[in-house]
Order: structure tokens, then sequence, then C-alpha cells
């Protein structure tokens, strides 16, 4: 029997169960992965943003920020990552639902729901911060409940619709970015003068940032990059042997880094508006993660050093939004405590107060996980 708190609205249900969070039946491959995401997400950089005109440490530090516009850094593979991995849990979630008896149309259903969810709790999160309603459809949860739904509807497919599908949605973002001309358009990929920067201006009325804008149609080839993560799923929950699945991993991976290289003459890596080499480009540096994860946790067995990463895993939209809501005010009460340090020795004293804030999120979600209560949408 689950019971669910009373103090946590019924939009979001908090499963308490006494097997939700083991790993029977699990890859471990994919709930590390997925925390590991979550863990860089709530982590503002690491502490490494104070570093940025460091003599020594300045280069590192710039892969922990975003790419201003044109090229790719660490940093932004996270929502890649993130919609990716949403991806790749999709055919063992499902499959256990459908080998419950449960139908496509009920499946269906609760995908709608879902992403009903996705987007009022993206929208809840982004006013909380503005201070004020915000419809702000460029968070990632309003993002993903486009590719989520995209996802679900090939989830049956055989991997050729799955890749032709993920194929026409880049193609067709690139289309419209290259041939769609409106007022203010200068070029087809010139920040703040680009096809999706005009539609949000003109939809909703403003764009997202001053400079650099993104564009809210990243939905449509972000699509890509989660149904990316639907292959890799099938892939992994499959017949074929260790060897052979990561061989096809590993391949694909350098396949896409390859690709999205080639393609940045023409079609530059561009994250704020997801261009298709970024979204290509960084679907194969995503494959290649995953495949070190099934490598080290479900080929070596080697689960202990990942442990953090799926008791955070387990949680992952508790903890996305916790921090969204919540991470401004957890930096300044830190600073009540590590002000001094930040007082005395600068940069170092920020990396100490980012540490705390980093570490007190991770022990939120091994409360929650020791406790066994997992939020679901």
């Amino acid at each position: 029997m689950t019971t669910v708190p009373t103090a946590v609205p019924q939009t979001v249900s908090a499963v308490k169960a006494p097997d939700a969070g083991s790993t029977a039946g699990r890859m471990v491959s994919l709930d590390a992965f997925r925390g590991f995401t979550m863990v860089c997400m709530f982590s503002t950089g690491f502490g490494m943003l104070f570093f940025l005109d460091h003599p020594i440490v300045g280069p590192i530090a710039r892969q922990f920020q975003h790419e201003k516009w044109h090229g790719m850094t660490f940093w932004d593979l996270i929502q890649p990552f993130f919609m990716f991995i949403v991806g790749a849990v999709m055919p063992l979630s499902f499959g256990r639902r459908w080998q419950a008896g449960e139908s496509w149309r009920q499946s269906f259903g609760h995908v709608l729901s879902r992403c009903g969810l996705l987007i009022f709790w993206g929208l809840v999160a982004r006013s909380i911060q503005a201070g004020r309603p915000v419809l702000d459809l460029i968070n990632v949860l309003a993002q993903l409940s486009f590719t989520y739904l995209v996802a679900f509807l090939v989830l049956r497919q055989s991997w050729k619709v799955q890749a032709a599908t993920a194929g026409g949605l880049l193609a067709a973002h690139w289309a419209l970015y290259q041939f769609v001309r409106a007022p203010g358009v200068t070029g087809p990929w010139d920040a703040d003068a680009n096809i999706g920067w005009y539609l949000d201006h003109l939809v909703l009325g403003k764009n997202w940032g001053k400079q650099y804008a993104y564009a809210t149609i990243n939905c449509v080839s972000s699509a890509a990059n989660t149904i990316f993560g639907v292959m890799a799923g099938r892939l992994l929950i499959s017949g074929l042997p260790a060897a052979r699945k990561m061989r096809i991993l590993l391949v694909a991976g350098v396949a896409g880094i390859l690709a999205g290289l080639a393609m940045d003459p023409f079609v530059p890596i561009i994250k704020k508006i997801w261009t298709p080499s970024f979204a290509i480009y960084s679907g194969g540096f995503t494959l290649l993660a995953l495949c070190l994860f099934y490598w080290l946790c479900d080929v070596k067995k080697w689960q202990r050093w990942a442990g953090v990463f799926v008791i955070v895993g387990t949680n992952s939209i508790f903890i996305y939004l916790f921090y969204e809501i919540l991470h401004r005010w957890l930096n300044q009460t830190a600073l009540v405590f590590t002000g001094w340090a930040v007082n005395w020795w600068g940069p170092w004293g920020q990396l100490i107060n980012a540490w705390a804030v980093i570490l007190f999120h991770i022990y939120v979600c091994w409360w929650l996980h020791r406790r066994r209560i997992f939020f679901k949408l």
C-alpha cells in the first residue's frame, strides 16, 4: 500500500513503498547516469565559476559555464543528458507497465497527464523565481513535456522508424531556420535575429534573454535527443551480448561527434537554439557517457562509487524543482555560516559555500531515499 503525505500537493505523489528504491530489476547504469546529471544540474558549476580568471584553473573552469552562442562546453551537455536519459528509461518503465497488463491507451493517458504536470510544475518554479506569474515554455520541464510525448509515440516502433522520426524532426527544425524569413530576422543562425527569436517575440511577446536568447521551438530538435535515448534504452535491455551493446554505443557516439563537427561549418553547433548539429554532436557525447556508465555499473559491477548518484537519481524531478525554487535562498543561507571563509579566502571561500549547498541537496535526497519516499509525476 502506498501513502501520500497530506503536505504534498496532490498533483505530485510522494510514494512510500518497501521496494520503490531498490535496484532489483533496474539498470544501475541508467539510475547512476540520471543522478550524475542531476548533481551537475544543481551544483551550479561546482563552484568553479569563481575561478574563471584564474591563470591555471581558468580554462577548466570555463567548461562549467554555457557557451554564449557558437560552440559547446561540458556544461552544455547537462540538458542533453537529461533529455536523453528520460528517453532511455522509457523502454524499461513502460515495458513493466505493459507486462502488468496496462494498455497502450492507458499508458497514453498517463503520458498526457505527466506532460501537463511537467508544464505546470515548470511554470510554478519559474514563477517563484521571478516573484510573479510568468508564462515560460523554455524551462526544461516544459520542453521535456513535448519531447517525452513524441518519444512515447514512437516507443513501440522499430529503431528504423525511431531514427527516421528523429531525423525528420531535425530536418524540419533546420528548414524552419534556414528558409523562413520574417521582420528582424537577419540570418538562420544569427543571435537574437533568427526565426526562433522572432516567433517567441510574436507569440509570447518576449524573448528568453536580453542577449543570445533561447528559443521555445528548441523542443522540436531536442525531441531527437529523447528519441536517441529511447533507442539506446532498447539496446541496453535487449538480449545482445554486453560487448556488442558497448560497441554499438561507442560507434554511434563517435559517429555522432564526427557528424556534428562535419555539419558545423554549414549548420553551426549552437545550444541556445538547439541546432541539428548540436543535437547530433551532444548526442554523440551522451552515448559515450552512457557506455561508460553501463560498462562500470552493469558490466564490471563496480557500483559502490555510484551510490550517491543512484540516490539522487531516484528523486530526479523532486530535486530539480527543489533546486529551481530554493537555490538562491539556500546560497544566501549558506553564506551565513561560510561568510567568514569568503571574506578570508575570496574565491576559495565561495567554493566552500557552493559545496555546502551541493552537499545539502545530496543530504535531502539521502534523507528521502532512506525513508523510501520517492516523488513521481
